[in-house]
């Protein structure tokens, strides 16, 4: 992907073994891309190539729509998806995370682009 594209751009070494850092980042999605101190998430997710997922968040009297639908989901080690948010910003997101082995822990690259 060309850097352009890119908007942005996270990578962390973890003191964890990759199929932990995969199976939380799968099943805590919603937690890390949209919990705040005082929304409230209403997730369903089906974490598989060709899955959907949708995220329905309550702020105060505001309700925020997160869709998306799994373009990859090899785990431990690849995660894509597509992230809609009408609210937020026009067109689609594309979210890509890598997770490797790195010593006795792992290295997780998460990349956004798109919208």
């Amino acid at each position: 992907m060309p850097s352009a594209e890119v908007k942005a751009r996270v990578a962390l070494d973890l003191d964890a073994d990759p199929h932990v850092v995969f199976a939380a980042h799968s099943s805590m999605v919603e937690r890390w891309l949209f919990k705040s101190p005082t929304n409230m998430l209403e997730p369903q997710t089906d974490p598989r190539a060709g899955g959907a997922f949708s995220i329905v968040e309550h702020e105060g009297s505001e309700i925020i729509t997160h869709d998306g639908r799994h373009a990859i989901c090899e785990s431990p080690t690849r995660l894509s998806f597509t992230l809609a948010v009408p609210q937020h910003f026009a067109g689609l997101a594309q979210i890509d995370v890598m997770v490797t082995p790195r010593g006795s822990g792992s290295h997780l690259d998460f990349q956004a682009s798109g919208a």
